[in-house]
C-alpha cells in the first residue's frame, strides 16, 4: 500500500474516492479525487478523537505498518500540515520503538 493511501486510510478517507489531501492554513482539510488535478474536494474541519468504528480501524491500520512505513506516513502527514497525534489520536512518541 502506498504511503498516500496509508494517510487517507488512518484519517478514514475512502481511497476509492480520493488520491491525496491536504489541510489549508486556516484549519479545513481539502482532497484531490482521483483524476482531478488539484485539490478541489472540501472536507470540512478536523473533529476530536472519539472511539469506534474508525478509531478501531485507524488502530488496526497503524498496527499493521512497520516502523519505517510509520515514520512516512508521519513525515506524509506532517508535510501537509496534518497533525496525525494530536488531531487523530495515532498512538505515537517522538523516540518512541515500535517495532
Amino acid at each position: 500500500m502506498q504511503t498516500h493511501d496509508v494517510l487517507l486510510k488512518l484519517m478514514c478517507i475512502p481511497t476509492s474516492q480520493y488520491q491525496d489531501i491536504t489541510k489549508t492554513s486556516d484549519g479545513y482539510y481539502i482532497a484531490q479525487e482521483h483524476g482531478d488535478i488539484g485539490y478541489n474536494a472540501f472536507l470540512g474541519l478536523p473533529k476530536t478523537p472519539h472511539d469506534g468504528p474508525g478509531r478501531d480501524q485507524m488502530l488496526e491500520t497503524w498496527a499493521g505498518l512497520s516502523r519505517d512505513e510509520r515514520l512516512g506516513v508521519l513525515a506524509l502527514a506532517r508535510a501537509r500540515g496534518i497533525d496525525l497525534v494530536g488531531e487523530f489520536g495515532v498512538p505515537w512518541r517522538e523516540g518512541q520503538d515500535t517495532g
